[in-house]
């Protein structure tokens, strides 16, 4: 807090008293009041009387109005400009000038009104005058730094594209800049005098003043509308035009406006020049419209969009003349009409607008319910696309740009390598049936003849063009774009171009050639390195691929197709038809928003239920024999690991009803299978909904259960073929339809495949089953029943050791040996070895703990004898272990879990040998 010596001199505070005094007499007696009561009144200390917090509210308060301060604020930045200029430096001229034109809108936001005042129109026609005198004087240019002569290089450049603005109050400034600025300061203190009104609370003046701001800005936007025609020049409409171009994107700017106002200047534009460049930023305003990328164009606009297109493109055919240049920054001295004849560029790329209207249809259907006619609507309108990228096409054709003309053939062939010939077909009379309704209702009168499109707010109706037509074979027009597309594409366009060939052969059910364009192109090696797009269409390939060759009857070749896709558990995410929800991994609302951009419209889905239902039947049909053989073949890994879990949990439920979903139908199908029932394998296949989806459903079901019955005949030989002796081939016939030379080919190719242990009895037409080995369970169940015996014999002499039995009960089998405490019996006779004892030693305590004796070597064919084991004040805790082999052995003490394993193989060995 400030002390009251640093406050202002007596002499001032002296002289405002004087003043206040005279505008008002009463205010000394109402001073002289206030200071004696203040002096009274319990408060803060004398010498805080004077601080600022304490005058603070005594001070007279000066109010000024927003419009005075941004006034204000423009003065001082011209001011400073001015000084700037005077002593040439650009650099800091720059950055004025963008903080000028700053302050400009915000005084235009604070007076509500669309003109410049006229200190802001006098520094624009001063730095104008000084940048062409700058640039005249080579020599001062030459001295100049190079930041500071860049500067005055950019500084030319803005004030180029922003003087054109505001041309027309320069002009007026440069006739008269004396005469007016009387006038401006009445109007500045007129407006300053209406703020006043405003600010104490006027609301009806308030209320007139924007109405006047509105009515001038509604002057200012028709002031060119509501010329006549005639009068309007070249010079005029390039004027308005680069007044609007300049001004998109800025805040407050509305859009409907500026497309309405150049849909104007088209029909205005002299000369098809300046027509070809009023549309080409039409277009480019109605794009502004819906600024956003992610969200869709709507619909009305698209079309409008279209028609005006469809008029660029008339207009550069009938004057070849004129170019589009996407790097063409504008011809700011062309005054009039040029030359017919004579090329001229003017801004536009048609080809990024061809992608920007597919773009933006494909979002349109994403988004829009497929289960409604509005989706059908929109796909109607893709004719009318179709019809564009062909005319784009023909343009960039005629001009020689192969770019460009191979992102219009690749826009075209993703419109086409999904759809069948039936799809195709229904495309192609719709395309007749909408030229058909444009011509009648052209000679109705309903559509005006000068134009094709009718432009209105609330509906646009854009017809497709007269000399459209679409070739009567799709394979044609697809071997055509994939040939333009191969000689000038770029290397993402090519192997774009080349998947959807490759789909186009497989949904046609030509396996083996999109098979060999698949394995030449080597797209399995580098899809990894692709974008995700191409990712998504590689996946889809693969999917049609799959089916294509499951349809065929190629079994194994479907499965390997299928296997990585649908084995991967996320098969909506890698065709782009869904988004997973997983437990185990959180996604970003960026990554879902990107996830839902690459999203399939619904009539592109390939039917998730029909590739599950394929991948699980190929996989059925290929593991249910390798189950069948794991006594012979061990060493073979699961083909699909998918259908291994699928059945294991499967088996282990516990009361199975009725099959409710593809899986449930799969894998009770494949129990029937294993019992060699393949008639009931094929009633649980044949009731998927699934087959309604493929056109050729009753070939598939045949082709389905001719394979069923083979791996069923494949399925039961392997399975109850080692319980006969021989086998009948006409019982085989029977029992799976088959003909006798389905059962010889089946039978025959399991014998030479080592998988069937037999022969053909060719007389008898039999199958001679051979002796084999025991199969790989029965092996197993061997081994578990050894050692089942051996566990059993174990827990029996625990048992009579804890219980105090008899020592001799496990005598009996020979006599005991001589030498019995640490010894052996050497018994050639088969006796059994005696049974070991040693002596404990006393430890601390009292305690007896020692080790027993050595069991004693068993004769040849004998059993060792049993060693003691260690013991704890006469408690036996382990047992000693015993084992039978080929003239026995000396085995040191061992526990009986130690033991067991040991005795059981050394025992089955000995049985073996003897």
């Amino acid at each position: 807090m400030t002390s009251r010596f640093w406050q202002r001199s007596d002499s001032e505070d002296e002289d405002e008293e004087a003043t206040t005094a005279s505008e008002d007499g009463s205010d000394d007696d109402s001073s002289s009041s206030d200071d004696e009561g203040q002096q009274q009144k319990k408060g803060p200390s004398r010498f805080m009387i004077g601080s600022s917090d304490s005058d603070s509210d005594d001070d007279k308060r000066v109010v000024r109005s927003a419009k005075d301060r941004r006034f204000d604020e423009l003065k001082a930045t011209c001011e400073e400009m001015r000084n700037k200029l005077n002593i040439n430096d650009w650099s800091s001229v720059q950055s004025l000038f963008d903080k000028l034109n700053k302050q400009m809108e915000k005084a235009q936001k604070a007076t509500e009104t669309l003109g410049a005042p006229r200190v802001y129109i006098k520094m624009l026609v001063e730095l104008e005058d000084r940048l062409n005198a700058t640039l005249a004087n080579k020599e001062l240019t030459k001295k100049m730094s190079a930041t500071n002569a860049k500067a005055l290089n950019t500084m030319r450049q803005r004030v180029r594209k922003h003087n054109p603005v505001f041309a027309e109050q320069m002009e007026k400034f440069r006739a008269a800049p004396e005469s007016e600025e009387e006038e401006s300061e009445d109007e500045s203190s007129s407006s300053s005098s209406s703020s006043d009104s405003n600010d104490e609370g006027e609301g009806e003046e308030g209320e007139d003043g924007f109405e006047k701001a509105k009515s001038a800005k509604e002057k200012k936007k028709d002031k060119l509308l509501t010329m006549d025609p005639r009068e309007i020049t070249f010079e005029m409409v390039s004027k308005k035009l680069q007044e609007i171009v300049l001004s998109r994107g800025k805040k407050g700017i509305d859009r409907q406006d500026q497309v309405d106002m150049l849909t104007y200047l088209a029909t205005v534009a002299k000369g098809p020049y300046q027509k070809v460049e009023v549309l080409v930023h039409v277009v480019s305003a109605l794009f502004d419209i819906n600024p956003s990328m992610s969200t869709h164009m709507a619909p009305a606009l698209w079309r409008r969009c279209i028609g005006v297109l469809f008029e660029v493109l008339e207009l550069l055919e009938a004057h070849p003349h004129i170019v589009l240049d996407e790097h063409h920054e504008g011809n700011d001295e062309v005054t009039e009409e040029p030359e017919p004849g004579v090329e001229t560029k003017v801004w536009g790329n048609m080809a990024a607008f061809l992608e920007r209207l597919d773009d933006e249809h494909f979002k349109s259907l994403q988004v829009i319910d497929p289960h409604t006619n509005q989706y059908l609507d929109r796909l109607k309108d893709e004719p009318l696309f179709l019809a564009l990228a062909q005319k784009v096409s023909d343009h960039f054709t005629r001009i020689s740009d192969t770019k460009a003309l191979a992102r219009a053939a690749l826009r075209r062939t993703e419109h086409f390598y999904y759809k069948t010939d039936a799809v195709y077909d229904a495309m192609r009379k719709l395309a007749v049936a909408q030229q058909e309704a444009a011509n009648v209702a052209e000679n109705g009168d309903e559509i005006p003849e000068e134009d094709d499109v009718v432009i209105s707010k609330d509906a646009v109706v854009v017809t497709v063009p007269a000399d459209f037509t679409l070739a009567e074979s799709c394979s044609e027009l697809m071997e055509q774009l994939a040939i333009v597309i191969y000689k000038h594409g770029d290397e993402r366009t090519k192997a774009r171009a080349m998947l959807c060939s490759i789909f186009f052969k497989a949904i046609r059910d030509e396996f083996y050639t999109a098979r060999d364009m698949m394995l030449m192109s080597h797209l399995q090696d580098n899809v990894q390195h692709m974008d995700i797009s191409t990712q998504i269409l590689y996946n889809r390939t693969m999917a049609q691929l799959g089916l294509c060759a499951f349809r065929a009857g190629l079994i194994p070749d479907a499965l390997s197709a299928l296997s990585e896709l649908c084995g991967s558990g996320r098969v909506k995410e890698l065709l782009a038809q869904g988004m997973s929800i997983s437990r185990y991994q959180d996604k970003t609302p960026e990554q879902e928003k990107l996830e839902k951009k690459r999203q399939m419209p619904f009539h592109m889905h390939i039917n998730l239920e029909l590739l599950e239902s394929t991948h699980l039947i190929c996989a059925m049909l290929q593991e249910v024999p390798v189950l069948a053989a794991t006594g012979v073949q061990t060493h073979r890994k699961p083909l699909s690991k998918t259908f291994r879990r699928l059945l294991d949990n499967y088996d282990k439920q516990t009361f199975t009803g009725p099959p409710e979903n593809v899986r449930d139908h799969v894998m009770a199908s494949t129990q029937a299978l294993m019992r060699g029932d393949w008639r009931k394998a094929y009633d649980y296949l044949a009731g998927l909904s699934s087959w309604n989806l493929i056109p050729a459903k009753d070939d598939v079901l045949a082709m389905l259960k001719a394979k069923l019955q083979q791996e069923g005949l494949r399925t039961y030989l392997l399975t109850y073929g080692a319980f006969y002796h021989s086998l009948s081939q006409d019982q085989l016939c029977d029992m799976f339809d088959l003909s006798d030379k389905q059962v010889h080919s089946v039978v025959s190719k399991m014998m030479m495949d080592e998988m069937l242990s037999g022969s053909w009895d060719q007389p008898t037409r039999t199958i001679v089953m051979h002796a084999t080995n025991p199969t790989r369970l029965q092996a197993l169940a061997e081994g578990f029943a050894e050692r089942a015996a051996g566990l059993v014999d174990l827990n029996e002499r625990a048992l009579t050791l804890r219980t105090g039995g008899l020592r001799g009960e496990e005598d009996d089998a020979g006599p005991r040996g001589p030498y019995q405490d640490g010894q052996y019996n050497n018994n050639r006779g088969g006796g059994r070895g005696g049974r070991g004892r040693g002596m404990g030693r006393p430890m601390l305590g009292g305690f007896d703990m020692g080790g027993g004796g050595r069991g004693g070597r068993g004769g040849r064919g004998g059993r060792g004898g049993r060693g003691g084991g260690y013991s704890n004040s006469g408690f036996s805790v382990f047992g000693g272990g015993d084992a039978r082999f080929q003239g026995g052995d000396r085995f040191r003490q061992k526990s009986q879990s130690q033991q067991y394993d040991r005795m059981t193989q050394l025992g089955r060995v000995a049985d073996r040998r003897q």
